[in-house]
Formats: structure tokens, sequence, C-alpha cells
């Protein structure tokens, strides 16, 4: 079952303080691993009476640099992502950037890592994950004496 959680608009205000100590740590110093800083990556998670479907954008990555490990109800994903600019170009902004990433999710509900699948298309990673067949839903019948 899905939690639900009340969207509050002032959960997202910083103070004056905190909005310039980010800005002049993204000045000055070296950015860390995660250019997504704490709020994660964006990602789609759906629910099916076998199991969920997560995507996640991924753009300048290669499959191959994608490491996805599951364990119980906690999926953890590490990847690089690789983008070069154009031969004699300026960039004028990054919208996104070369570097390492990692992001781990809690799940609803513990899955089943052997049957779990991966696939990368246009971008876009998308994992088919069944749950554990302990966590799946099932009808008891009632027996009348």
């Amino acid at each position: 079952m899905a939690n639900l959680t009340r969207y509050n608009p002032f959960s997202e205000v910083v103070s004056l303080r905190e909005a310039m100590d980010r800005l002049l740590a993204d000045s000055f110093i070296t950015p860390s691993t995660s250019a997504f800083g704490n709020r994660g990556v964006n990602a789609n998670l759906f629910e099916t009476k076998e199991g969920f479907i997560l995507q996640l954008p991924m753009p300048g990555v290669q499959a191959d640099d994608v490491e996805i490990t599951i364990q119980q109800d906690t999926l953890s994903l590490k990847w690089q992502t690789k983008v070069q600019a154009p031969e004699g170009a300026t960039a004028l902004w990054h919208g996104f950037q070369s570097g390492q990433y990692q992001q781990a999710f809690t799940l609803p509900s513990p899955i089943n890592s052997e049957s779990a699948e991966a696939s990368y298309t246009d971008g876009i990673l998308t994992l088919h994950l069944p749950k554990a067949e302990h966590a799946k839903a099932r009808t008891v019948k009632v027996n009348a004496k």
C-alpha cells in the first residue's frame, strides 16, 4: 500500500543564509559526486499486482555504466555519465554533467531480485521489479462447517 504525503508548499523554502551558502559552495567548491544534491533523482514508480515498475531518466549513460543492486525492499543504483561538448563549441549552461552518481530507493514491499529485469531505451532506465512471493496479496477462502 502506498503512503500519501500531503504537499506542503513551504517545505522547499530555504532561508537566505542557506541560499547564499549553496550559491557560494556551488561557485567555489568542487561539486560532490551527485549533481542532484539532497533531492535525489526524478523517478516514476508504478505498482502492479505482480510488482513495481521504476523509470529513471539517465541522459548520457551507457548501459554498461549502470550497476543495480537489490536487497529485500531496497534498490541501489550507481551510474556514470559521459557528456562531451561538441568540438569547437563553448558551453553556455550545463543541464547535466559528466560524473558518477548513486541513488537508493526503498520500495513498499520486498522484491524478488532473481526475476528483476532492466532495460535502457531513449535515455530512460526501466526496471521491472516483481514482488517477493511472501509479499504478494493472497485471497483466503473461508471454509464453513
